[in-house]
């Protein structure tokens, strides 16, 4: 009896402790750190980043935009002359490799045999993979646009020359290498056709969860296929096999219609809103403006759409003025503020977008280029971007239909259909109503270099890095003001000036071709960066990419 006894009081005693030591675990566990880590919330959390990192007020809003004549700064101007922050260049290089990492997170966890039996819960396994792959693409080929030669990873293959990504592998690499362009433009291309094949189109979706991007597989393949469509093109004339990517991506499906674009989508809220919001409305500075030179293109001023108002310009930019009555019920020419007005919300402001739309002379840009001391003179005679423009909810696009139908229109030989489709679906997306669209797209003379060029730059408004590219390999617009060229003010300057000289901070007589290295590369990875720089002719902003041969 006591033994039976002894034996369930030693039973008793162990429950107990278990109990306990359940009840430790459950009081150590912080309910604000997953202990999974799910493929759904990197990939989102991944695209957020990006898009934000790449497109805020300091990379984008004072260096890609103003670079590219979309936006002029009404305070500050060296960026706008090419004298970029040394620091936002670090951030901006640092950004784009984080989100790079972060994709290829996602395939280590795919891979991890551990993680067979739940993956299939956060989406079609081969999509996300295929996800994965594809924004990898994405976002190396912005850093590989912006700089030249950089360090390079890729999924499918084993080149000796590609070493990013490897910490933390038996081929770890601490220095890494910076891949030759033509080797990273090659693998590009052969990274998205791979993946665009193994899109499973009979699957429910891409991630089950927190996909803001593709949402169907088939948005996926198209994008995929756009992407090395996009590449192809760009480097055509300097790889040969080029030619056959662009024939099979075209072929394989590209993106058909404006359901097919690929858009980081931001809440309309003050938690998670657009980048260009922040910087205005959670940052509180009103630093941007859109150019004389964009709004005069628009306007049809001595372009080669001369004499036709795009009606973009109702939506990308804001008249300077409106009416609006008095207490006595007299109307006056008012001005459209950009913040609103806590003591009169009837005020029409940027903020809020209760502006009314004006004939196009209420429509004026500030001018590009200016010295600092001009600004302020210049400041009350411009207009405002569109509210439009600072949306809290705007989406940042990757890739739109406009942009594939241009890429069409030229690998047709310049397609006249094709041309007026992409006209058209940027139109659409920028909210024209249908009838404007119909009559501006026929009023447009035919498709040629320049007709087509000159509005895939008005369709990749806000999207500065590809626009840029496009100049670079291109030289179209030929709307852009140059270093040493003269313009018109739009009001006369600190000594009564009624033009200026668009003298840059360095020493350029074109945009700058690319962004020097960062300076922390200095600190990590001095040897190799030195040898990239060397291969592309020094480490300078005017050494020019492999395609930009213009």
């Amino acid at each position: 009896m006591k033994k039976l006894i002894y034996k369930l009081s030693f039973i008793a005693c162990v429950l107990t402790l278990v109990s306990c030591d359940k009840d430790l675990e459950d009081i150590n566990v912080n309910p604000n750190k997953p202990t999974e880590v799910r493929t759904t919330g990197i990939f989102n959390g991944a695209n957020k980043a990006l898009m934000t990192n790449t497109r805020g007020g300091f990379p984008s809003a004072r260096m890609a935009l103003p670079w590219v004549q979309y936006s002029a700064q009404r305070n500050y101007t060296a960026e706008d002359r090419y004298q970029f922050r040394v620091g936002v260049n670090n951030s901006l290089y640092r950004d784009i490799f984080l989100a790079v990492k972060k994709y290829k997170t996602i395939i280590d966890i795919l891979e991890d045999p551990a993680n067979e039996a739940k993956i299939a819960a956060y989406g079609d396994p081969k999509n996300q993979l295929a996800a994965a792959r594809v924004m990898i693409a994405y976002a190396q080929l912005q850093a590989l646009e912006i700089y030249g030669d950089i360090p390079y990873y890729s999924y499918g293959s084993d080149d000796p020359d590609f070493e990013g990504m490897t910490i933390g592998t038996d081929n770890e690499k601490a220095t890494p290498k910076f891949a030759p362009q033509e080797k990273i433009y090659k693998d590009l291309m052969k990274e998205l056709k791979e993946a665009a094949e193994s899109v499973n189109l009979q699957a429910n979706n891409v991630f089950s969860s927190g996909d803001n991007l593709f949402r169907r597989p088939i948005v996926l393949k198209r994008f995929a296929n756009s992407l090395r469509l996009k590449i192809a093109n760009r480097v055509k004339n300097v790889i040969p096999e080029a030619q056959v990517h662009i024939n099979e991506a075209i072929a394989s499906g590209v993106m058909e219609s404006n359901e097919d674009n690929v858009i980081q989508v931001f809440q309309n809220d003050k938690i998670n809103p657009a980048p260009f919001y922040t910087a205005a409305f959670i940052d509180n500075r009103n630093d941007f403006a859109p150019t004389n030179t964009f709004v005069e293109l628009l306007k049809g001023e001595t372009n080669v759409f001369a004499g036709k108002v795009d009606p973009r310009l109702f939506r990308m930019v804001a008249p300077k003025t409106n009416l609006k009555k008095d207490d006595a019920g007299v109307e006056n020419e008012v001005r459209v503020l950009f913040y609103s007005d806590p003591e009169d919300t009837s005020a029409p402001s940027v903020e809020v977008g209760n502006y009314v739309d004006r004939d196009a002379s209420f429509y004026t840009g500030f001018p590009i280029g200016l010295q600092d001391n001009f600004t302020g003179s210049q400041r009350g005679a411009a207009s405002q971007f569109g509210a439009a423009v600072y949306k809290a909810d705007y989406g940042e696009v990757l890739m739109e239909y406009a942009e594939v139908a241009f890429l069409v229109s030229e690998n047709k030989n310049w397609d006249d259909a094709e041309y007026r489709k992409g006209v058209a679906a940027s139109m659409a997306r920028w909210g024209v109503a249908q009838a404007d669209i119909d009559t501006y797209v026929s009023s447009l003379p035919a498709a040629s270099e320049e007709t087509v060029l000159t509005q895939k730059y008005i369709a990749l408004y806000l999207q500065p890095y590809e626009a840029w590219a496009e100049y670079r390999r291109t030289k179209y617009p030929k709307t852009l003001l140059l270093p040493g060229q003269t313009h018109d003010l739009i009001a006369k300057g600190p000594n009564g000036e009624t033009s200026y000289t668009f003298v840059p901070l360095e020493n350029l007589t074109d945009l700058p071709e690319r962004i020097t290295y960062p300076s922390d590369l200095d600190l990590v990875n001095k040897a190799n960066k030195d040898a990239a720089a060397a291969r592309m002719g020094g480490d300078k902003m005017n050494s020019k990419l492999i395609w930009a041969k213009k």
